[in-house]
């Protein structure tokens, strides 16, 4: 069971990481219907694809989606195997976790049905990048549980900072939906300002007359302060991990973990803004936002390191 949910896991990071590179490739829309393809299993330009004409076929676009769906499809089946499995062996919070995420694979099917029928509306778009983030942290929970036999503590402060990053995480996403990575090109500045005014107005989203929402609609303006929003959700994680570092010192392997992913976080955030968002870096940033989120979530699991007995000289002699 443990080997099934840290393959799981990894199983899941790759289907995020796919579908990180589906968006980033705008192929979100590669596949204009669900769940086949120009209405085939296996993508091919032939007389059913000529049927879409309002969707010009697009090899590479349709062929990273449909891989993104079948990843996402054996990982479903692999976790309704795994809840089958560890049901009648363990009990506590675990078994639970277990029956949750499958039900939240089903739920995550639909928005990725969604996110294609409703032509990459940003709510739904930004719901289905959250899905999977929780899709892999609810199975690392699983795994961490059985391999520390310890139900995760949801009270610590360790479940705060991952709300936190959650947040920052929903602020990405929100970002991406809405094509603002680009919005500001410079650091620490946004074209040139050292603040930018933010209003509810960068949370519309109207509804696309047409095929797609493929680009955005928003103006400049509000993208800049999406992204602004965004780079000020990293100093709340930076201030929140700061605040848990006086709470949990005696948990240090776990503060380590969060301390490494989180400046590497920091440096690819600044350099894919710079550097206009290059696709190995933004792939980058997916993931290791990902291993941030279980690093937090791998606190409330860990149990906190006695602090070291000082060793007296009269000890030492002795």
């Amino acid at each position: 069971m443990r080997r099934l949910a840290l393959i799981n896991i990894v199983w899941a990071l790759i289907v995020i990481t796919l579908g990180a590179l589906t968006r980033l490739l705008d192929a979100g829309l590669g596949c204009p219907d669900w769940p086949v393809c120009y209405g085939q299993i296996i993508p091919q330009m032939n007389d059913a694809a000529a049927q879409f004409s309002l969707w010009e076929f697009d090899s590479t676009k349709a062929w990273a989606e449909m891989i993104h769906r079948y990843a996402a499809s054996a990982l479903g089946l692999s976790v309704l195997i795994q809840a089958i499995l560890l049901w009648p062996r363990y009990l506590g919070v675990v078994r639970w976790l277990a029956v949750f995420l499958v039900v939240w694979v089903v739920i995550q099917g639909m928005f990725g049905m969604w996110t294609v029928t409703l032509r990459l509306w940003p709510p739904v778009v930004s719901a289905h990048l959250l899905g999977g983030a929780i899709t892999l942290g609810v199975q690392f929970l699983i795994w961490r549980t059985l391999t520390s036999n310890r139900d995760p503590d949801f009270k610590s402060p360790w479940m705060i900072f991952a709300a936190v990053v959650f947040f920052q995480m929903a602020l990405g996403a929100w970002t991406s939906s809405q094509y603002a990575g680009l919005a500001c090109p410079d650091f620490p500045t946004c074209q040139g300002r050292y603040w930018v005014d933010i209003d509810a107005s960068i949370f519309e989203s109207p509804k696309v007359q047409g095929d797609e929402y493929l680009g955005g609609v928003l103006g400049m303006q509000q993208r800049m302060a999406i992204q602004w929003l965004h780079r000020l959700g990293a100093i709340a994680v930076v201030l929140m991990f700061i605040y848990l570092m006086i709470k949990r010192n005696q948990q240090r392997r776990s503060l380590n973990f969060v301390l490494g992913f989180l400046s590497i976080q920091i440096v690819l955030g600044i350099l894919n803004a710079i550097l206009l968002l290059p696709l190995t870096l933004a792939l980058l940033h997916n993931t290791v936002a990902m291993l941030l989120w279980l690093s937090a979530l791998n606190g409330m699991t860990s149990k906190p390191q006695e602090l070291e007995k000082e060793i007296l000289p009269d000890e030492l002699l002795a």
